[in-house]
């Protein structure tokens, strides 16, 4: 973009903002916003004895501020805006605010929707409204604000914001986000010594970044994160990556960060960059990042490594060739997955498996053929969910047109529901199945005494 005219009206940015983040004090399992790109997400494993243990250690182990949020503060300082972050609390009624943004999300929409409306009581002259990909892609189901964000508003108020008039109802962005314009993510405000990411990232302070947005695989069938940010790769340059990471080291002293991108490292001219940028500077931090593992060699493992990697979010889904193919996702090789998750083993790089139950065409036996497959490649954490067709996406329009969901319930759409009629699985018989691998896999005697060595080994390295 060669320059933003509408926003270089400073004048409508003089305004007090308020950005919410509303965490929900009944939910008892973690829920975390940023996650399933920006739909949200709340773990629920079961309701066994083992299945609370393991939610209540994910709950306390890993809460994740929201990215697009600490981009969308910086965005409205730069502009001129006074800007105030809420997450928790609320704005009370002795304050003034001109403007309100409410993040909502797929998996609390409801109680947000009712914080909503008590704050325009409590600020009757305000102007409301819900940002994010999920009122994006349903704002009927947000009725309690004056207008919501159709797009990325990051890409609104660089762009596009004229003023308080123009926001009612459905607003559409008219361009994406471009990555390289954005200033450096502002947490002021944010609860930092809250965030954390263990097991995966051990050091603390901890926050997340984001270097680039979109993803140009299949997957965008299913995942929201192609879906809602299209095929095309926006990459933030690795000099501004590695500027924003000085930055929160300097202004939050961070000591570990996790990227938040859908695909980091697609680029292969910006992993070599990055590598090279972090070395120069030196820049001593411990950082992680999801990514596909054909993406990765021993060589680029190496060279990562020697600059803080030490953590690798992974899809594996599925071992079944054939439900793969015929759920448009596209597989690793399994014997180049097998060898890069050993040499990580072996560098010291966490990896964090991500598999899926009850795809289209998945019965027990291959469910089965998952989880002992899981287990043999044994990672330092594994995370089963449930196939989940979400709104926008093409998966859901297909079950939606054969009458295949079993609600609208939007709620119900967190990854540990089975919401739509699969062919060979009733919602029970997966519920019970997904209960009993994450027991399998978590307290069998090779994982735990796997996970003390592990976690002795992290402990001594800290001391």
């Amino acid at each position: 973009m060669n320059g933003h005219p509408i926003s270089d009206n400073l004048d409508v940015f003089k305004m007090n903002v308020a950005i919410v983040h509303v965490i929900n004090p009944g939910n008892k399992s973690a829920a975390n916003k940023d996650l399933n790109g920006g739909f949200g997400t709340k773990d629920h494993y079961g309701n066994s004895f083992t299945s609370k243990i393991l939610m209540r250690v994910k709950k306390k182990g890993v809460r994740l501020p929201i990215i697009g949020l600490a981009f969308l503060q910086a965005i409205l300082k730069e502009k001129g805006s006074h800007v105030r972050y809420f997450e928790k609390n609320l704005p009370t009624s002795d304050a003034k605010f001109d403007l309100i943004l409410v993040y909502g999300s797929i998996v609390d929409y409801m109680y947000e929707n009712k914080v909503a409306e008590s704050l325009r009581i409590r600020f009757p002259h305000t102007k409301l409204g819900f940002v994010g990909p999920f009122p994006s892609q349903c704002p009927e189901l947000f009725p309690n604000a004056d207008f919501i964000l159709i797009g990325e508003p990051e890409a609104f108020f660089m762009n596009d914001f004229t003023g308080l008039d123009q926001l009612n109802g459905k607003v559409k962005v008219t361009s994406l986000t471009d990555m390289e314009a954005l200033p450096s993510p502002d947490y002021d405000g944010f609860p930092v010594s809250k965030y954390n990411y263990r097991p995966l990232i051990n050091k603390s302070p901890f926050l997340v970044l984001q270097a680039s947005k979109g993803c140009p695989y299949s997957c965008r069938f299913y995942c929201v994160y192609g879906e809602a940010q299209g095929p095309k790769i926006r990459q933030r340059s690795a000099k501004k990556v590695v500027d924003d990471m000085e930055l929160l080291q300097k202004k939050y002293k961070i000591k570990g960060i996790q990227f938040r991108d859908p695909l980091f490292g697609v680029n292969k001219n910006f992993m070599s960059a990055f590598v090279e940028e972090l070395r120069q500077r030196q820049v001593k931090i411990v950082w992680g990042m999801e990514t596909r593992l054909d993406l990765l060699n021993e060589e680029n493992l190496t060279s990562m490594y020697d600059v803080g990697l030490r953590n690798i979010n992974v899809g594996i889904e599925t071992f079944d060739v054939d439900i793969a193919k015929s759920n448009r996702r596209l597989l690793v090789e399994e014997t180049h997955q097998d060898k890069i998750v050993a040499f990580c083993k072996k560098k010291g790089i966490n990896v964090s498996a991500f598999y899926v139950l009850a795809m289209e065409g998945d019965t027990m036996k291959t469910m089965e053929h998952t989880l002992q497959q899981a287990i043999q490649l044994n990672t330092i954490t594994a995370r089963f969910s449930i196939s989940t067709p979400y709104p926008g996406t093409g998966y859901f329009h297909q079950l939606k047109m054969d009458n295949r969901l079993l609600t609208e319930n939007f709620e119900s759409y967190d990854q540990f529901t089975l919401v739509y009629k699969q062919q060979n699985l009733d919602p029970v018989r997966v519920n019970t199945f997904m209960d009993r691998a994450y027991r399998k896999y978590y307290f069998r005697p090779s994982y735990i005494i796997m996970f003390a060595k592990w976690w002795l080994r992290s402990f001594l390295s800290r001391t």
